[in-house]
């Protein structure tokens, strides 16, 4: 009884030392864990890169303009608004092109026919006629010009102005500057963050990503109502833009 119990402890202390072996032999080739540096910080020293996002910004005048205006007409019938609403966009557009505008310059923004409805205080409608819109936007590649052709057209019979915006003609000139100062301005982010992780060595771009790319109105262009002024000029003032660039690049050092 003495030896079979003898042979059973051996058994057991057999394998629980294979199964300790395996154990071992599988924390030692399990592979260590890493984590990903976020972007804008070192993202690691042993591989000499950093990553920093860059802003550039720049500021110009705007060289065009476009303006939608155009008719607005109601009659009885539809046939008469709709007469009465091309002889006054035939008289407008002729008027405008006598300032250098172009038909390519003229796209039609808006047209439509819609009939027209009184309601009584019992809300039943009576029929009132019909109304025709017709909108064209109008691209003013001579912005000094956008006065003259925006007073012509309405004293030419325009009756609707609903906009009025600018632009650059060429915006890829503006635009590199932008992407210049953005890339400079990565290297300065990049530059404080290694000093002060104690790296001083020169920086070098290794990576550089576009990120964005926007251009809006730094100070509102507008106009000033004076259509019921008949010998004042409208005042344009087209304001001025701003065109921003974003990148991150990735730098890189040799020690």
């Amino acid at each position: 009884m003495k030896k079979n119990l003898k042979y059973v402890l051996l058994g057991i202390l057999t394998v629980a030392l294979f199964l300790g072996i395996v154990w071992g032999a599988g924390v030692l080739t399990r592979p260590a864990e890493t984590q990903a540096a976020s972007t804008g910080e070192i993202n690691n020293v042993d591989n000499k890169t950093v990553t920093a996002s860059g802003i550039g910004n720049i500021s110009v005048k705007p060289d065009v303009a476009y303006v939608t205006l155009g008719a607005q007409t109601k009659k009885m019938s539809a046939a008469d608004a709709s007469e009465e609403n091309a002889k006054i966009m035939e008289a407008v557009l002729k008027a405008i092109k006598t300032e250098g505008i172009k038909d390519d310059d003229i796209e039609t923004a808006q047209f439509s026919i819609t009939p027209q409805y009184n309601y009584n205080n019992s809300g039943n409608p009576t029929f009132d006629g019909y109304q025709v819109i017709n909108l064209v936007t109008i691209k003013i590649k001579n912005i000094d010009k956008a006065s003259m052709v925006l007073d012509k057209a309405v004293t030419a019979g325009a009756n609707q102005v609903s906009s009025i915006s600018f632009d650059i003609e060429e915006r890829s000139k503006a635009y590199e500057d932008a992407l210049e100062l953005a890339v400079k301005d990565a290297g300065l982010k990049a530059t404080v963050m290694m000093k002060a992780a104690g790296v001083t060595q020169e920086l070098k771009p290794y990576k550089v990503v576009e990120a964005s790319y926007n251009v809006y109105p730094l100070s509102d262009g507008s106009v000033r109502d004076v259509m019921d002024e008949a010998e004042t000029a409208t005042q344009i003032m087209p304001g001025t833009l701003k065109v921003t660039a974003q990148v991150e690049v990735t730098f890189t050092w040799t020690p």
